[in-house]
């Protein structure tokens, strides 16, 4: 593909593996910190987020994930975080989730897993395009598409898993 895509993959993963994640994603136990800035550091926007992986720093539920990394064929992940957005009328900022992805590249692309069936999702500035989150449901993008989470409004939180990886394989014999 010479051009940036996105796709839409509803019923992502057998639903033993979803409700295995969402037994441990949900459980109270489970540790949410803080983000004082969900685009940039000094915005003024907020979330509750659980980095996974990032530049070699690997969290101890990173593994719990298996089943969806498993499922994107991704080679190489460049970052894994699950967002915990709360209930807003607010559209994040616009934006890239890094720096090395602001030229298209056919190897580069971004998910967003949805835990959550809301009114939320994500908006893609190019197009307006917005996607609403269903549960099990993965959006995938080329990394270089501007997009913005959306707050819900009809329920009291939104969960969602963002990846950044690296591949050659088609996810489930989509070509980007």
């Amino acid at each position: 593909m010479s051009q940036p895509t996105r796709c839409i993959i509803d019923n992502f993963l057998p639903e033993r593996d979803l409700k295995e994640i969402e037994r441990v994603l949900y459980d109270q136990e489970f540790p949410w910190y803080t983000m004082n800035g969900v685009v940039y550091e000094g915005d003024k926007d907020k979330r509750l987020a659980h980095f996974l992986y990032e530049e070699n720093d690997t969290d101890k539920y990173y593994p719990l994930f298996l089943p969806i990394y498993n499922e994107l064929r991704a080679e190489f992940i460049l970052k894994a975080k699950i967002n915990l957005d709360l209930r807003d009328n607010k559209t994040y900022t616009y934006h890239i989730d890094n720096y090395l992805f602001k030229e298209y590249n056919p190897l580069f692309f971004t998910g967003i897993f949805n835990f959550t069936d809301c009114n939320g999702g994500t908006k893609f500035k190019e197009d307006g395009k917005f996607i609403q989150s269903k549960r099990n449901r993965m959006v995938i993008f080329s990394s270089c598409l501007e997009h913005a989470g959306v707050c819900p409004t009809d329920e009291y939180f939104r969960y969602g898993l963002n990846i950044n990886w690296i591949s050659q394989k088609p996810v489930r014999g989509v070509k980007f």
